[in-house]
């Protein structure tokens, strides 16, 4: 992009060029501002503000020209022999975009999830190992941190998944590949658009719907791509915080009403809608947790999942004591796998499995700045079985 003084017309160098008070400038906070022109002889079309906006070290794309603001300020100028000539400046009221991405952008990322044609799959009636694979605090729609926004992690969340099929691949070629596939959803899959902290709607990248729409088309591909590798699929969620239906910042409806159970029911439909292709897709009574946990036995090994928001003082340990005095659900796992603490963290200090796992956004600038802590993106996977040893589990990676 050039800067606008490559394209704006010039008056002699003799002309009185900016009457006091009214030189090219920029006023900016946060909230908005004003942008001023320089002396122009006809009201600057969308290309010259945003190469105005782009000049004063703004970006474009988070800014925008707040329709019916835009003011003319005229006067006439001698410029010797007698003559006059009638400049223009022109100033305007600027604001920042709450969505940054333009549908063209969103396009582009639903393009680069393409589908791919799936194999007929038989699923088994017992398996003793199965591929577990956490899909944890994607928080798409989240922009303007370290490590990029939602297209930054889009290419993550995919080059993780061809990182998983040759995950599947080289289990296979020690004799220790899985017979099923568990694709589970841990929370905050989307980041949502307000309600969650003060600069949420300046910061995403993406609306709602937008989110929810990356969201499926992502899990469809994971789906994809273990059908493709003849895996048959379970499909599980449990909901975050993230995807709370909120007003003023609190839930008001129920626990349940998540758009991170949400995106998994509406692919659960999408997948039942087509049996011939994907009748080895299954989503048990439950898979879509009907509570804040879920739990599932696979291949022998009882896991629950949470996303962790539920955890306050003492941490995990003293959460799953309680959940065990209380006899719920969960309190049955032999592994626990959470997510929201956006770092990996492995426990077996209880006698039983704690999986932490990592995040796949990019990274939060405000937590780093407030305790100085910061971790790498990731993935997790690993095999879950009566055929993975004493554990219970083995061949935890991060892809």
């Amino acid at each position: 992009m050039g800067r606008l003084s490559d394209h704006e017309p010039r008056a002699p160098r003799h002309v009185q060029q900016h009457p006091t008070g009214w030189e090219p400038a920029l006023e900016w906070s946060e909230t908005g501002g004003t942008i001023s022109t320089g002396p122009m002889d006809h009201e600057p079309d969308d290309a010259i503000w945003q190469l105005l906006i782009g000049d004063w070290g703004l970006d474009p794309a988070r800014v925008r020209i707040i329709p019916g603001s835009v003011q003319i300020r005229a006067w006439d100028a001698a410029i010797g022999g007698g003559q006059v000539e009638r400049l223009r400046y022109y100033r305007c009221r600027i604001e920042p975009t709450a969505t940054n991405l333009d549908p063209a952008d969103i396009a582009a990322l639903i393009k680069s999830v393409s589908k791919r044609k799936a194999k007929s799959i038989t699923p088994p009636e017992s398996y003793e190992r199965a591929l577990v694979v956490p899909l944890s605090d994607w928080q798409l729609g989240k922009a303007r941190e370290r490590g990029g926004g939602t297209p930054e992690t889009t290419e993550r969340i995919l080059d993780s998944l061809d990182r998983l099929v040759g995950y599947v691949r080289t289990k296979r070629r020690t004799n220790r590949g899985p017979q099923a596939a568990y694709l589970v959803g841990l929370g905050d899959i989307v980041e949502q658009c307000d309600g969650h902290y003060a600069m949420q709607a300046f910061s995403t990248d993406l609306d709602r719907r937008e989110q929810m729409r990356l969201a499926r088309r992502l899990i469809l591909q994971y789906v994809e791509a273990m059908l493709d590798l003849e895996l048959p699929v379970v499909l599980g969620a449990v909901p975050g915080n993230h995807g709370e239906n909120r007003r003023n910042g609190q839930a008001f409806t129920t626990w349940t009403d998540n758009d991170d159970l949400a995106v998994f029911e509406q692919v659960a439909e999408v997948l039942a809608h087509n049996a011939d292709r994907y009748g080895a897709v299954s989503v048990p009574l439950g898979g879509i947790a009907d509570d804040l946990t879920l739990t599932l036995d696979i291949a022998g090994v009882p896991v629950g999942f949470a996303h962790g928001h539920q955890i306050k003082r003492g941490g995990p340990e003293a959460w799953w004591k309680g959940q065990a005095l209380g006899r719920q659900q969960v309190a049955d796992a032999e592994i626990l796998v959470l997510g929201h603490k956006h770092h990996l963290m492995l426990s077996e200090a209880t006698g039983r499995t704690i999986v932490q796992c990592p995040a796949m956004d990019g990274g939060s600038y405000w937590w780093t700045a407030q305790t100085g802590q910061s971790a790498p993106s990731g993935m997790l996977a690993f095999l879950v079985g009566s055929g993975c040893g004493p554990r219970g589990w083995s061949d935890l990676e991060v892809i």
